[in-house]
């Protein structure tokens, strides 16, 4: 995962407007006076936000012929990704996942017979049912993932305590939690999660290994 990447995300996800904007723009593309009336908030300040969700590749602007006027400039939100943050008193963990396929359904062709009413309320009807299948397994997920996220920050409560009473070094507690709650003796990780050098990580994980904590061949 790229930090500086998950920063500018944050920053433009974090204020409240911008996310309001963000759920319109992922049903519809809407324009901004549009938006600045559904929103109740002035056109200027509905620009300040585009620009900033534009500038994040959160959103882009395409010109769309008026029936009532000049081309008008539309929003659409263009970004796939899954943002997750842990936080609990023993674990902090950040993921950003970028989704890159699209269509994984096979839509059938564009032919006339689809377009009939009564075949696209057929279609639609079968949709909702995916949809509907869809959301019950992603429930699923999240409360399996509640679960296993509630047994590990118990596992590290008491790995903690352990290490505290084993380890009287700084350095050492820190790396051995991490590797620990990660799962990864990387060095360059370890030195980019800890802001340690790769140097300083390694003596420390010779000391920790003579202490038979650490099997460096893991």
């Amino acid at each position: 995962m790229d930090d500086m990447e998950l920063d500018i995300l944050l920053a433009a996800i974090g204020n409240p407007t911008r996310r309001r904007i963000l759920r319109r723009l992922v049903k519809e593309t809407h324009y901004p006076l549009q938006l600045s009336k559904e929103l109740s908030i002035s056109q200027q300040a509905i620009m300040k936000h585009l620009k900033v969700l534009e500038d994040s590749d959160l959103v882009r602007s395409v010109f769309r012929e008026s029936g009532s006027g000049p081309p008008r400039k539309w929003y659409v939100a263009t970004k796939r990704f899954t943002l997750v943050i842990d936080l609990a008193p023993e674990l902090f963990s950040e993921e950003l996942r970028i989704h890159d396929s699209e269509d994984i359904i096979e839509a059938e062709a564009d032919t006339d017979s689809l377009r009939k009413p009564d075949n696209l309320r057929l279609k639609l009807a079968e949709f909702m049912s995916h949809i509907e299948a869809v959301n019950s397994q992603l429930k699923e997920l999240s409360d399996k993932r509640d679960e296993l996220m509630s047994r590990k920050e118990h596992a590290m409560r008491y790995a903690n305590d352990i290490i505290e009473t084993l380890c009287d070094d700084y350095d050492e507690r820190k790396v051995m939690r991490y590797i620990i709650g990660e799962d990864d003796m990387d060095l360059t990780s370890i030195s980019d999660k800890l802001d340690m050098r790769e140097s300083e990580i390694e003596r420390v994980m010779r000391r920790l290994e003579k202490k038979g904590l650490l099997m460096l061949s893991k």
